[in-house]
């Protein structure tokens, strides 16, 4: 639907980049349940490691689409 930005969609896709390096990389982030992964699951983030990185991402960006206005200037490719 036209007009919404899914917050929960948007953060997934963050998530699903950094999950991506990692595993580029052999890099897999303990998580409380990895025993109950599939066999074949290599995923580098998963359970609650995954969720709580995704509720963080997704925290960041209602908080950026929060305080964004019409008039706010968006600078790229500097930190403040």
């Amino acid at each position: 639907m036209e007009g919404k930005i899914y917050t929960r969609n948007e953060a997934a896709l963050i998530v699903e980049l950094f999950d991506d390096l990692l595993t580029g990389n052999g890099i897999k982030v303990p998580s409380p349940e990895d025993d109950q992964r599939e066999p074949g699951n290599e995923a580098a983030l998963y359970g609650s490691v995954y969720y709580g990185l995704l509720d963080e991402v997704e925290a960041t960006l209602i908080d950026l689409l929060t305080r964004h206005a019409p008039d706010t200037e968006v600078v790229t490719d500097v930190f403040s």
